[in-house]
């Protein structure tokens, strides 16, 4: 079975879609701890204190040096985050969590990449500074090529049946598990396709939506 040809975006509906939480600065990411630490969702990450942005700042730094390596050049600017196909359960990370679908035909290669499972693990596989938080690979994980592996879509459809991607999403979904419940895709253009809807607002209330960006 070959995989999803579309993307799902997840957001929180007061603040829009598209923006990521490590283009922030020091001021706007305490204000933003302080705003969302009592938030009553599923899983509030900002509950777990600095511990979440030392590993958030340090596996998107390590996703961006895959870029690198692997296409020889810097992306424009950090990835916006997405999952291939939809896992609606992401919904659950927001007070009112919406979404929006991409064709993975409207990217370039260079564009749009993915990985299984979610970027967090480039921590343990490049051998960062703990933390070390989330779904992390198991000790042997070095006879696993899939773990670190950042793909274009054209290799995931090469290699989806040969990574059994199919059926490793099914068992953490039959486990009720979280991140290998889906393969995590990254938007590295910043154009009309991942553009704020209202272009024309302050610059404070572009600083105000980004208190709640994906993660």
């Amino acid at each position: 079975m070959n995989p999803p040809t579309y993307i799902t975006h997840y957001f929180e509906r007061e603040y829009g879609p598209f923006l990521n939480i490590c283009d922030l600065d020091d001021q706007s990411i305490a204000e933003l701890f302080e705003a969302e630490k009592e938030a009553k969702t599923e899983f509030n990450r900002f509950s777990i204190g600095s511990d979440f942005m030392k590993w958030r700042r340090n596996a998107d730094d390590l996703l961006i040096q895959a870029y690198e390596e692997k296409f020889g050049f810097s992306p424009v600017a950090r990835p916006y985050f997405a999952v291939l196909g939809s896992f609606d359960r992401t919904l659950t990370m927001f007070r009112e969590g919406l979404k929006t679908a991409l064709e993975v035909s409207d990217f370039q290669e260079h564009e749009l990449t993915f990985m299984y499972p979610d970027h967090s693990h480039l921590t343990t596989v490049y051998g960062a500074d703990p933390p070390h938080l989330f779904y992390q690979p198991p000790e042997n994980w070095r006879e696993d090529p899939i773990w670190g592996r950042l793909f274009t879509y054209e290799e995931l459809v090469s290699e989806y049946q040969d990574h059994d991607i199919e059926n490793r999403i099914k068992r953490h979904k039959d486990r009720d598990g979280w991140a290998g419940c889906y393969v995590e895709a990254h938007i590295w253009c910043r154009d009309q396709r991942t553009k704020l809807s209202d272009p024309g607002e302050s610059g404070q209330l572009r600083s105000l939506r980004s208190l709640r960006a994906t993660s």
